[in-house]
């Protein structure tokens, strides 16, 4: 007699959700409120989905803290235990072209999301005010063609993909600001996008990077919102450079603003070490 295997639904009637949900970042996957996607969707006539796009975006969401980026990883992922669990589909699990069409369809939203993650994180008090600027590669296939071609210098070696520009909360390490970039080595545009973006989702005090973030036009940016910039600095061929270690502390001198020099460099050389 051949053994039939059980299908997701017959295993969760026997598994306990609290076994299934044991990691933080899946019972948060489970109680996030994805609601809002609903509302900002295109909701018209004709445009009614089979799936909520709220259940369908916690599906990718777990795809991504499951490190599931294949395309068949990804129906298998919707398909699992866990996919049930925490996506709750109505019926049965969607295909993949189903979840292909949804991606399509919520890529103009995401920043938007994104914004909105962040501020439900503020009001549950999970950000510091300390935030410090860095940016990455982001890898993928040559087929996409949108791509760049970068020099990774610690790697020593040619990445083809993106780049991704990053504000992390130095308390929590926790991403405040985000911004997709062509490659890794971004305009100064990006990175006052990226610091506009992180004072209107949480409070800023301070913000650390290193010397790829000592241009006047981000530190003014920053003062001008009572920010603290604490970037290393970099004299640019300067026949005459500063006795400085932070820009900053030009510009303090500058409009005579007392600084505890060595409380800034502290701060500074801690928190980039910790980064």
């Amino acid at each position: 007699m051949s053994s039939q295997t059980p299908s997701p639904a017959d295993v969760l009637d026997d598994v306990p959700a609290t076994n299934i949900l044991r990691s933080a970042k899946r019972r948060v996957l489970a109680a996030l409120d994805l609601s809002v996607l609903d509302e900002w969707m295109d909701n018209r006539p004709g445009r009614n989905p089979r799936y909520p796009r709220s259940q369908m975006m916690r599906g990718l969401l777990l795809c991504t803290a499951e490190t599931k980026f294949q395309f068949r990883e990804l129906e298998d992922c919707f398909g699992s235990v866990l996919g049930r669990l925490i996506c709750k589909p109505v019926d049965e699990t969607p295909v993949l072209s189903t979840i292909w069409e949804f991606w399509n369809r919520v890529q103009p939203f995401i920043q938007r999301l994104f914004d909105h993650f962040v501020q439900l994180l503020d009001e549950l008090g999970f950000y510091g005010s300390r935030f410090v600027f860095d940016s990455t590669h982001l890898e993928c296939p040559r087929t996409v063609g949108i791509g760049a071609w970068a020099w990774d210098s610690i790697d020593q070696t040619w990445v083809y993909g993106y780049g991704l520009l990053v504000a992390v909360d130095c308390a929590s390490d926790l991403p405040a600001g985000a911004v997709v970039t062509q490659r890794k080595q971004h305009p100064e545009t990006a990175t006052l996008e990226c610091f506009d973006r992180l004072r209107v989702n949480t409070t800023v005090t301070e913000v650390l990077g290193d010397s790829a973030y000592d241009t006047l036009e981000f530190h003014k940016g920053c003062i001008d919102y009572e920010t603290l910039p604490i970037c290393t600095y970099n004299p640019r061929n300067t026949a005459e450079p500063l006795d400085i270690v932070f820009r900053v502390e030009a510009l303090a001198e500058e409009h005579d603003v007392q600084l505890d020099h060595d409380a800034l460099r502290a701060a500074g050389s801690k928190e980039m070490h910790e980064s």
